[in-house]
């Protein structure tokens, strides 16, 4: 079972970078987590950024406790080879116990590498959303500028075929048989 272990590679559990903060784990390995303080800083409503922010933590802490052990396991098997009797016995007891939470800590690193694809999966989601909300109010917008351009042809087209019925020229200022006056340059 120890040599589970022996091939793990703790760093492949790293923290989830934020483009807006690249000082995140350099300020996490200098912090201890301790639950009781983070929960009481949470507000009743916590966002996903201050959730991948305590995963980001715990995964630094449980790297540094996963070296601890097996620091400490590999103590304790040098003992086994060196000690007496009871020496050895209680060096059996380190290994089982390192092993054991080494093998927890690993359990939970996966399960903070889930939620931190699951987070990954809902900001993606979430943005596509976003864009498809935009998209569609751009397409909306869209729509409308083009029923009122076409709108403004066709009262155009009436105007004009109402002017030329009457034998006036729509394209005349005051047009056809009125005074021939041009508006004043206003520019």
């Amino acid at each position: 079972m120890s040599g589970d272990f022996q091939s793990f590679d703790v760093s492949l559990f790293g923290t989830w970078g934020d483009a807006d903060d690249a000082s995140l784990p350099e300020a996490a390995r200098g912090v201890m987590l301790e639950v009781k303080s983070a929960e009481a800083r949470q507000t009743e409503v916590q966002t996903a950024s201050d959730m991948r922010t305590i995963l980001n933590e715990a995964t630094l802490e449980l790297r540094q406790q996963f070296e601890t052990f097996r620091g400490l396991r590999t103590a304790a098997e040098g003992m086994l080879a060196d000690g007496d009797e009871a020496a050895q016995k209680l060096a059996r007891a380190d290994i089982k116990a390192a092993i054991d939470a080494m093998s927890l800590i690993v359990r939970t690193l996966e399960k903070i590498d889930t939620l931190q694809r699951q987070f990954a999966r809902d900001r993606q989601a979430e943005a596509e959303r976003v864009a498809d909300e935009g998209g569609y109010q751009e397409a909306l917008l869209e729509v409308e500028r083009l029923i009122d351009e076409r709108a403004e042809e066709k009262a155009d087209a009436r105007y004009r075929e109402r002017c030329r019925v009457a034998g006036l020229d729509p394209d005349e200022p005051g047009g056809a048989g009125g005074d021939g006056a041009r508006p004043p340059d206003t520019g």
